[in-house]
């Protein structure tokens, strides 16, 4: 899997929202895409994911470019304004909103299993806004791959919350481990705390993505029992 953008950009009603810009991602890499805190993160994010059609230039995955395709596959975590959520709901009822969009169960029930799952069963009953911002970030991540369709997942501006970036950085090559492509958009002074070469809003020359290992996979119990004996 590849989702390539080329030179895209976004006129807002006042001004340009994204200039041109080029950034590619594929299965198990993590990208950091900087720009100055503002509309051209969202901008750039809705532009990727075929939510918004820019300007100029072309978004494709795997070759394709196609809005509904981007739609199902690219998912957009926590986008100000866009996908974020109230902060004034419980945690327990954004949980699930989402599991009931990923076509999961999403009762009371299946939504404090979930969290227990996901070791956030404290958290339940808590406004969305009181998060730790890590355990924010985290389960809006893992709540849009519990979507059976989505490839590419585009964490936006999750240091505007605040925190140690070192964590959503971790989180992002966590998912790339597992075969997604992930994109973060952030601040130049994120990129510069984590020491990783950055691609940058409006600009088309861009470093190679951050390639992340796969995780082994898990050998069935029947075949760890047979090299045991």
């Amino acid at each position: 899997m590849e989702l390539e953008a080329t030179r895209i950009s976004v006129q807002g009603p006042h001004a340009t929202m994204l200039h041109a810009t080029s950034v590619s991602v594929a299965d198990h890499q993590v990208v950091l895409l900087t720009g100055y805190p503002g509309a051209g993160h969202v901008a750039a994010a809705l532009g990727l994911s075929g939510r918004l059609k820019p300007d100029t230039g072309t978004v494709r995955l795997d070759g394709l470019a196609d809005p509904a395709v981007l739609r199902r596959r690219v998912a957009v975590v926590d986008a100000p304004g866009i996908t974020e959520p109230d902060d004034a709901l419980p945690v327990q009822t954004v949980v699930g909103e989402e599991l009931a969009i990923a076509g999961r169960k999403a009762g009371r029930k299946a939504v404090l299993e979930w969290l227990d799952e996901h070791d956030a069963a404290e958290h339940a009953g808590k406004r969305f806004e009181h998060l730790p911002v890590a355990v924010r970030t985290r389960l809006l991540a893992e709540l849009t791959v519990a979507r059976p369709d989505v490839q590419v997942v585009i964490l936006t501006m999750p240091d505007r919350h605040g925190g140690d970036p070192h964590g959503w950085f971790m989180l992002g090559r966590d998912l790339a481990s597992q075969g997604y492509g992930v994109i973060i958009t952030c601040s130049d002074a994120s990129a510069r705390l984590l020491d990783v070469k950055a691609a940058r809003m409006g600009e088309t020359d861009q470093p190679d993505p951050v390639q992340v290992t796969a995780v082994a996979p898990v050998a069935p119990i029947d075949a760890v029992e047979e090299e045991d004996e």
